[in-house]
């Protein structure tokens, strides 16, 4: 019951902030606002479940920017706002492929807890705050015109985090480990659930999943765009 309320609230923000997003006319110190929420649950978190689960529990590990997309970026926030002007703008970019993926992360992961009637924790509710924030960030990033969602750049900018996938997939068949749950020794996941006994099919339904989130990221934002643009006209 709890996870439902929580999710209702969340999301009932999450409206309410995206219609208001055009009142948000002071870029820098919008991105900065939006940066920290992020870091800032996404840290809270970790420093949370260290000290409740130890530095061993799967809990703790799953916090980390090696367990998947989701802390990863959360954990770059900082960096992106740092990188020049012509790296940042990739970056950007790939938050608002995201937009999708993190809004329904957000939910899967409340309603699924819901379902299953888990224990409710209240330091979820960080996650679910930083999953929400970065997808209205990238919605942000478009109706404020700080991205050019064109082809060529989207595919750079998701090259960029299926290239990170990749990378750990390497380093999961070299050290036999399971960063992002691309392991080929039977430690595969995806997102902490386990559809096939395959590593290889886990792996490849895996990469096929993150492929289909960011082409309708990149579809979503263009309609978030084409709505912009029609609001000027009026």
């Amino acid at each position: 019951m709890w996870y439902l309320i929580a999710l209702g609230i969340l999301i009932s923000l999450y409206v309410f902030i995206f219609f208001n997003l055009k009142k948000m006319r002071n870029v820098k110190i919008t991105n900065c606002v939006f940066a920290s929420i992020i870091f800032v649950c996404y840290v809270s978190l970790v420093i949370y479940v260290y000290f409740d689960a130890g530095p061993t529990d799967w809990n703790f590990l799953n916090t980390l920017p090696t367990a998947n997309v989701s802390p990863f970026m959360f954990a770059i926030i900082p960096i992106i706002l740092l990188l020049p002007k012509k790296i940042k703008k990739y970056f950007l970019l790939l938050v608002v492929l995201l937009i999708v993926g993190m809004f329904l992360s957000g939910i899967i992961s409340c309603s699924y807890n819901a379902i299953i009637g888990y224990k409710f924790h209240h330091h979820f509710m960080l996650d679910y705050i930083a999953h929400f924030a970065l997808s209205l960030w990238g919605i942000y990033l478009i109706k404020s015109g700080q991205v050019e969602l064109n082809k060529k750049d989207a595919l750079v900018a998701g090259s960029i985090i299926i290239g990170v996938s990749i990378l750990m997939l390497m380093l999961n068949l070299i050290f036999n480990t399971a960063f992002f749950g691309l392991s080929l020794y039977g430690k595969h996941n995806i997102y902490n659930v386990v559809l096939t006994s395959s590593s290889i099919l886990s792996v490849t339904l895996y990469f096929i999943g993150l492929g289909f989130v960011l082409i309708l990221g990149y579809f979503v934002g263009y309609f978030v765009n084409k709505g912009k643009n029609k609001e000027k006209e009026i």
